[in-house]
């Protein structure tokens, strides 16, 4: 009989949960210059030149980061130059690794190019100051052709044994 016209009440906003990771997404057209530090998930498809820190790390086929990682996981499939650090490390068969490896678990897809020092990160933390760290300067590798310079003979003298030459070589 007596009704009155009350609005709904507008539904409150919730708040954000603590701990919720976000996600930040380098596209295949950027280009970040500097260090980039995300305590969430980040997803690299384009190129950052300057070290990365973060939660959590996944690198496309085609991203290319130019300094060190370090990140608690990371699946990398494209191309670093500098050191990574991880707890859990996943390299697919596209990525390419110039620099050392610290981790505390790791797999390595059968094609992954890593030119450098793999080591598990508790035996880092064992050895102390004394230790030899593990260190990696950004460098552009450029393939020497077959051939050329003097460890091109060295290659070679590895297929014969010290009892003379392997079996499925001719004999000269």
């Amino acid at each position: 009989m007596f009704t009155r016209n009350v609005a709904p009440a507008a539904p409150k906003p919730k708040a954000a949960r603590i701990g919720t990771p976000g996600l930040t997404f380098i596209g295949p057209d950027a280009i970040v210059h500097g260090d980039l530090a995300t305590e969430s998930q980040l997803h690299v498809d384009g190129r950052i030149q300057g070290n990365v820190r973060c939660d959590q790390l996944i690198q496309g086929p085609e991203g290319m980061v130019a300094g060190n990682i370090e990140a608690s996981e990371a699946r990398l499939a494209g191309t670093v130059e500098g050191a990574v650090s991880g707890g859990t490390l996943i390299i697919e068969a596209s990525a390419r690794i110039m620099g050392d490896v610290a981790y505390e678990t790791i797999s390595i897809e059968a094609g992954a190019q890593i030119d450098g020092r793999l080591a598990r990160r508790a035996l880092l933390e064992l050895g102390g100051a004394d230790a030899p760290a593990l260190i990696a300067t950004p460098v552009s590798f450029s393939p020497a052709k077959p051939g050329e310079g003097a460890d091109a003979d060295a290659l070679f003298a590895l297929a014969e044994s010290s009892t003379g030459p392997r079996r499925d070589t001719p004999a000269e």
